[in-house]
């Protein structure tokens, strides 16, 4: 009889033994796996793009006239307003080309009294009907001509010689409207308002003069900063699937905590190939308030194919693929290592979180694999 208590007694020792070490078994395998909850979350398919932060309108400021940069009456950051002086480029002139200044105006003088004096002639002559009215109209054009020439070499004259802070008309013997004109392209007008980006040259540097021949030196780099946008490129794999008027979402490096909303404005219809891979470049408008961004600010750009808001959700890890079907692994005590398979039915995913529409409940626990 005692012998029958003590073989039960150890038998059960056994039986209980073995499920202590089976359940430690199955702890001990849920412990050593990553797991995620199933939450609600939202989910946006998107095509990104990498770039930076640029003004919608850049204008580089040139000279019209050639010389030295006299002096700037801006710094870089400075706002400016259309119309508002930049700087003073003082012409620069050997002392042969101020001689045949001076020469083509003197001989521009002589050729104009000239032909004031031939149409005092004509008109002297008119009056007695010894020159008909065409001779008069011809002597009037010969006037206005050599008046117009002279107030080109005037003009020149005057550019060469004087400084531009001269004020027109304290000379009588400037005047005429070429060398207004003249004088005043020595000054620099700011053609836009916004903000000085860049000065591209010192005080004391050449400049050569913008022409249809020569570009001419860019004296400063404007910009409008009331609008902003974003620039960057995009791989030739996703460019297909994108298109203007599309929405974007921009993420500023410099603004973690801010998202700018815009709108895609172009597509480049040409790839950029560097390092072997083709990019397509992109532009994209923020439709919001930009004061908060610089230009040159790095950002990236999220062009939006789909998005689901205030959705289950699991992250992509969770996701096993077989076929044509989709299943995940939730945490269950009760099954054997600790957890179980289930088919679920996923929608749209964005790489990181994926849309799950049947098969899971809200907080259920999901293991990473």
């Amino acid at each position: 009889m005692l012998r029958k208590v003590l073989i039960i007694v150890g038998i059960v020792i056994v039986a209980i033994v073995v499920i202590v070490l089976v359940m430690k078994g199955r702890g001990a395998r849920i412990d050593d796996v990553r797991t995620a909850e199933a939450q609600l979350g939202d989910v946006t398919k998107a095509v990104v793009a990498t770039g930076e932060i640029e003004p919608l309108s850049v204008a580089e400021v040139k000279s019209k006239v050639g010389g030295v940069v006299r002096s700037f009456y801006v710094e870089e950051g400075d706002i400016v307003r259309k119309g508002q002086r930049l700087a003073e480029i003082l012409p620069t002139a050997t002392p042969e080309q101020l001689v045949y200044a001076r020469e083509a105006v003197e001989t521009a003088r002589l050729l104009m009294e000239q032909a004031e004096r031939k149409l005092r002639r004509a008109e002297e002559l008119a009056l007695k009907k010894l020159v008909t009215t065409e001779s008069i109209e011809d002597a009037e054009t010969q006037l206005s001509m050599a008046e117009a020439r002279y107030d080109a070499a005037l003009a020149q004259l005057k550019v060469l010689e004087q400084d531009a802070t001269t004020r027109l008309g304290t000379d009588a013997g400037y005047s005429g409207k070429q060398t207004a004109g003249a004088l005043e392209d020595m000054v620099i007008l700011s053609p836009v308002a916004g903000i000085v980006l860049s000065r591209d040259v010192d005080e004391g540097s050449s400049v050569i003069a913008m022409s249809s021949a020569y570009g001419g030196t860019s004296l400063l780099t404007l910009a409008d900063v009331s609008k902003m946008h974003f620039e960057g490129y995009v791989d030739e794999s996703d460019v297909a699937k994108i298109h203007e008027g599309m929405p974007t979402k921009i993420f500023v490096d410099a603004l973690p905590d801010t998202t700018f909303t815009g709108v895609l404005t172009k597509i480049a219809p040409r790839g950029e190939k560097q390092e072997g891979v083709v990019n397509f470049r992109v532009e994209a408008e923020i439709t919001e308030e930009t004061s908060l961004l610089r230009t040159g600010m790095s950002a990236d750009v999220q062009l939006v194919l789909d998005e689901r808001a205030g959705v289950l959700t699991v992250p992509e890890g969770a996701m096993i693929y077989e076929g044509d079907s989709t299943f995940v692994e939730v945490v269950d005590e009760t099954a054997d290592g600790g957890k179980r398979k289930v088919h679920i039915e996923a929608g749209l995913s964005d790489g990181i979180k994926t849309e799950v529409v049947d098969g899971l409940e809200e907080g259920e626990t999901v293991v990473l694999q």
